[in-house]
């Protein structure tokens, strides 16, 4: 079963897409690695498409799609911000036990790509569309 929706690409929206969240669980057979790894997409992925992708002479929308079929959970999100490849984003420094001592951001993402079975992302030059799909297993 898939379940979609389509938001503006703006703060407020972040609480639709998390309460979106909700419905797809009730909705969809998601094992409990399953719901907490669409939760830290759909927040991190999307906070991130809203702070960084879009500005503010720069808004769009933001599309999500979640399905869950024979077992595996596959998130995909959808915007025209800047491009990102989430892939590619160096991982944090994580050698300091001290967490004063490191530099901020980067944890969300670090996150999604360790806990996620696969990560693909695509952009389209000529539409301007960025796609991240994100999928794990049961």
């Amino acid at each position: 079963m898939k379940q979609q929706i389509e938001v503006p690409g703006d703060w407020d929206a972040i609480a639709t897409l998390v309460a979106f969240t909700d419905s797809v669980e009730a909705c969809q057979p998601l094992s409990q690695p399953q719901s907490y790894l669409m939760r830290l997409v759909i927040e991190e992925i999307a906070t991130n498409i809203v702070k960084y992708g879009y500005d503010d002479a720069n808004r769009d929308i933001i599309q999500l799609t979640c399905s869950c079929e024979g077992g595996t959970l596959r998130v995909t999100i959808r915007d025209r911000g800047r491009p990102f490849d989430p892939r590619a984003a160096a991982d944090p420094d994580l050698s300091s036990n001290d967490p004063n001592q490191r530099d901020l951001g980067g944890l969300g993402l670090f996150f999604v790509r360790e806990y996620a079975d696969s990560l693909d992302y695509r952009h389209d030059p000529a539409s301007g569309w960025n796609e991240l799909t994100v999928v794990k297993g049961q």
